[in-house]
C-alpha cells in the first residue's frame, strides 16, 4: 500500500483503489496501443499531487499472437504516448496534469511515468 493510501479514511480508500484500478486498465490500454504488446504487469502510486504508474514490459517473445501490429511512428516514447497517458490521468483523477515525467529502463524492462498534478482550487 503506498503511503497516500495510508493515511486516507477507510471510505477514501476505496475511492482511491478505484481510481488507481482504473488508472492501471487505461494505462495498459495505451501501452499496448503503442507498444504492440500487452504490459506484464502495471502499478500506480496515488499521493496528494503525484500519480505514479510503474509498467513491467512485455518482451518481444511473449508477446501474443494475436497482438496487434503498432501503427508506424507509434512507441511509448511518441509524444502521441505523453498526450494519451496524460488523457487517462486527467480523465480518472478529474484535475489537470502540469508535468509528465516518462523514465524507460530498457535492461530491467520497465517503465515509470510520474504525473504531477494541479493544486486543487481552494475555497476561502
Amino acid at each position: 500500500m503506498s503511503e497516500a493510501q495510508e493515511h486516507t479514511t477507510a471510505g477514501d480508500e476505496s475511492a482511491g483503489n478505484a481510481t488507481s484500478d482504473q488508472i492501471a486498465r487505461s494505462m495498459g490500454s495505451v501501452w499496448q496501443r503503442f507498444s504492440g504488446q500487452r504490459p506484464k504487469s502495471t502499478s500506480v502510486e496515488i499521493e496528494r499531487n503525484v500519480v505514479r504508474c510503474t509498467i513491467e514490459e512485455g518482451t518481444a517473445d511473449a508477446a501474443d499472437e494475436d497482438a496487434e501490429p503498432v501503427e508506424p511512428g507509434l512507441s511509448p516514447d511518441s509524444p502521441s504516448f505523453s498526450y494519451n497517458a496524460t488523457a487517462v490521468i486527467t480523465r480518472a483523477t478529474g484535475r489537470k496534469v502540469v508535468a509528465f515525467i516518462p523514465k524507460r529502463n530498457k535492461k530491467a524492462q520497465t517503465s515509470t511515468q510520474t504525473f504531477i498534478l494541479d493544486q486543487p482550487r481552494q475555497r476561502f
